[in-house]
């Protein structure tokens, strides 16, 4: 057994839950790809993996789909349906007392949960390989509309910026149509039954356009992963073969590196709501706070326009020196070295620039902690915040 990292721990509890729900509810399934790889070659985790991956036969894939209520917080099972906001392409079950933030903010919706996940695929029947390669084109224009779809019912008309609204509509997203498409998707993806061979058009690349025969998935063979004995398919070896179609020789030393930490911020001992919160909730309990902006642009104008009717909004600020003691939007523009003095209990500071990440770290190093961010895309509505 491995000496497991902190996130390879995190992903081997959430998956001794998803096996304590698939034995009592008698649900069939399988370790696919490098979670079957690290099976046979390591007995557990490749040493530098960071995820799970499972399948299961398309009927019993729908009925954990519809069964979100087996599972019950901290994990919470996604869905293409019960998570518009994330629009998933297929199953994770997540752990909400985590944090794995990938390309968030991206403008276009909330992103949904953002637990640490385990991978849960569909293996849909197909004739062959290349009608498994069509099914999968399609498949992949029918996850860009739904996404689409969701960002429009985030915001739509004068609140949504020139790039989504070119984005959605050119994506043919449809507002108020998620449930409608997401409910087709599934439908399309299994829409062959009674075939020779398994596919997982749901996936994007290689892999999606795969076939597999079924008879490599006719039971499965119990071997060691870590702590825990799980289920691999029978036809194994030709499983990994079609997989890793150029060979399963282990990558030079330098290329061996975890896929959830390049591009992502992960966090195991916060969750994801405390992130996203910044992002989310800049209009919750503002009536009484005095306001402040960072960033006089056009950002500000935008800000000022929509949000600032019946609002204290004190001043705004911006790092360019010929902008202070000058006025933006009728609002005085001035040096961010105040905020600190400026700064208190009573105070809403909000980040309205596309530089939001820059002038958070900036306002880090001075110290401030208490601010939010506004981002042209989401929608956003005054609110009370019971849980304070």
């Amino acid at each position: 057994m491995n000496k497991l990292n902190e996130l390879q721990a995190v992903e081997l509890d959430i998956l001794k839950e998803f096996m304590r729900v698939a034995k009592r509810e008698g649900l069939t399934w399988f370790a696919m790809f490098g979670t079957l790889l690290g099976a046979v070659r390591h007995n557990g985790f490749i040493p530098w993996d960071d995820d799970i991956d499972i399948a299961l036969p398309r009927k019993e894939y729908d009925r954990l789909r519809l069964s979100q209520h087996w599972f019950s917080e901290p994990y919470f099972l996604q869905t293409p349906q019960n998570d518009p906001a994330a629009a998933p392409h297929f199953i994770r079950l997540r752990r909400s007392d985590t944090a794995i933030l990938m390309n968030f903010p991206n403008g276009y919706t909330r992103g949904g949960h953002m637990g640490a996940y385990i991978d849960i695929l569909p293996l849909d029947d197909m004739p062959n390989g290349d009608v498994a390669k069509r099914v999968q084109e399609t498949v992949a224009k029918m996850q860009v509309q739904m996404f689409a779809s969701a960002a429009l019912d985030e915001c739509e008309g004068a609140e949504i910026p020139e790039g989504k609204e070119r984005f959605c509509y050119g994506a043919g997203g449809i507002s108020g149509q998620y449930d409608f498409l997401a409910g087709r998707y599934e439908r399309f993806c299994s829409k062959y039954s009674n075939q020779l061979y398994y596919s997982i058009p749901v996936l994007g690349g290689e892999k999606g356009g795969k076939v597999y025969d079924k008879k490599w998935f006719s039971e499965g063979v119990e071997m060691d992963f870590e702590n825990l004995k799980i289920p691999v398919p029978v036809g194994y070896q030709e499983t990994l073969i079609v997989s890793y179609p150029n060979g399963l020789y282990e990558p030079d030393v330098k290329d061996r590196k975890p896929k959830q930490r390049d591009h992502c911020i992960v966090d195991l001992n916060r969750s994801y709501q405390e992130y996203i919160r910044r992002y989310t909730d800049m209009l919750c309990d503002i009536e009484s706070k005095k306001v402040y902006i960072f960033g006089a642009g056009d950002s500000l104008r935008i800000w000022m326009e929509r949000y600032s009717q019946g609002l204290n909004v004190v001043c705004a600020f911006d790092n360019r020196k010929e902008a202070w003691g000058s006025s933006a939007y009728g609002v005085p523009v001035r040096s961010p070295s105040e905020l600190p003095a400026l700064m208190d209990e009573n105070s809403r500071l909000i980040i309205s620039s596309i530089y939001h990440k820059e002038i958070a770290k900036q306002l880090e190093v001075m110290k401030i902690f208490d601010y939010y961010f506004f981002i042209d895309g989401f929608k956003y509505t005054r609110c009370v915040n019971n849980a304070k």
